[in-house]
């Protein structure tokens, strides 16, 4: 059986026992492991480590004495993030990682998971820690990051935690002898999807099968959606975008919940992907619990998405126009592969005639806002249609392969 190459990162001055016993359990499934000192205290000599803190903090261009010395914590912690993120790259393409794990509480975790979240999709990642019980996101920011819950603080050697560690072990070793992630590139479609844009996504989806493409649809709340979109198009997964739900621009904007941030809409153009961008769902800026609304939203027309009281707000034309400067703004550097194409009749199952957010007036001032910002190279179409016709989406399909030779790309 071949050995496999597995990284523990572990702040060793509070956790060396037990990552220490990880070890011993990576190595008795037949697998080499190596512990990557990640504390920001110094720790004592006792244990044997492959990666000192100084070396670590080296990858950030710092002496460890700066670390030290940085009397905010999280300000030291970023340090210990970027030369571990230079670390593993280095070691991932050198064709020496082929897994890494971490354990430890709020501090350690979130320095592990800052790196590995670096790392591409595919490459075998996991966290064990009570961090795992809590709000994830900040650890796993919507990617490929496996987190274990370890009951018990990892504070010591007991029947808990050392049932868990061992039990993560075998997990890690099953998740590095998995096949690679196979990168389908040519035939590999991304769409962005809301329940009030699934009519159009899932014709769109109906279309592409048909024509041998596989389609990968991102939820869009975010961390979750948008952005581990652009990430994999960074990556080259995709031979096209249809990006039919843009909401978060919009929250963005209006205080939303599902902010991305500002490469939103830019990985496709920055990768001269053929591109079809789509204002779906952009008439709602999505809030979630009521208690997160702000004093300055209270204006807005709500709507409540389901029994959970998940509340959304119909945006409004000051908010429209704002987008369509931003749709302008980060499109406006394509190549010739980009197209907006606009549904004049609404944005989303919502935005319908004789529905809470139907504004054919505030849907105009976006359309026309856009038209006027968007620079010649990137066409505005737009089109008399609702975006969940079946004929909007059959539009988007055709506009798309425009842009693919799709008859090349299947048989080829």
């Amino acid at each position: 059986m071949q050995e496999k190459n597995i990284y523990i990162c572990a702040t060793m001055d509070t956790k060396g026992e037990e990552a220490m016993y990880l070890k011993q359990q990576i190595e008795a499934c037949g697998n080499r492991a190596y512990i990557i000192d990640i504390a920001l205290r110094a720790t004592p000599k006792q244990y044997s480590v492959d990666y000192t803190q100084e070396q670590v903090a080296a990858g950030a261009m710092v002496p460890f004495s700066t670390v030290l010395e940085t009397s905010l914590r999280s300000e030291a912690s970023k340090y210990m993030v970027t030369g571990l993120t230079v670390l593993i790259k280095h070691l991932l393409a050198e064709g020496k990682l082929d897994g890494i794990i971490s354990l430890g509480g709020s501090g350690g975790t979130t320095i592990a998971t800052g790196a590995m979240q670096q790392l591409p999709m595919g490459i075998p990642k996991v966290a064990i820690g009570t961090m795992a019980s809590g709000n994830t996101l900040p650890y796993v920011q919507g990617q490929d990051i496996l987190l274990i819950n370890s009951v018990v603080d990892i504070q010591s050697l007991n029947f808990m935690s050392t049932y868990i560690l061992t039990e993560a072990a075998h997990i890690i070793d099953c998740m590095a002898r998995m096949p690679k992630l196979a990168l389908n590139k040519k035939k590999c479609i991304a769409i962005t999807c809301f329940g009030v844009t699934t009519p159009c996504v899932q014709r769109c989806r109906e279309l592409l099968e048909e024509m041998g493409f596989e389609i990968l649809i991102f939820h869009a709340r975010g961390v979750s959606g948008g952005k581990i979109m652009e990430k994999m198009i960074e990556e080259d997964y995709f031979c096209g975008v249809l990006d039919v739900t843009t909401t978060e621009l919009i929250d963005e904007i209006a205080g939303g919940a599902y902010v991305v941030g500002p490469n939103r809409l830019r990985a496709a153009v920055k990768k001269d992907l053929p591109y079809v961008v789509v204002p779906g769902a952009t008439d709602m800026i999505n809030i979630g619990p009521e208690e997160y609304l702000k004093p300055e939203q209270e204006g807005h027309i709500r709507y409540y998405h389901n029994n959970s009281s998940l509340l959304k707000l119909r945006s409004n034309e000051r908010e429209v126009k704002q987008l369509a400067q931003l749709f302008a703004d980060r499109l406006k550097d394509s190549r010739g592969n980009t197209k907006v194409i606009v549904p004049t009749r609404g944005f989303s199952e919502v935005d319908k005639a004789g529905n809470v957010f139907y504004d054919p007036k505030a849907d105009a001032a976006f359309t026309n806002e856009l038209i006027s910002s968007m620079p010649e190279n990137v066409p505005v179409i737009c089109v008399d249609h609702h975006i969940n016709d079946r004929e909007f989406a059959e539009i988007l399909v055709k506009q798309l392969m425009t842009m693919i030779n799709w008859k090349a790309v299947i048989n080829g």
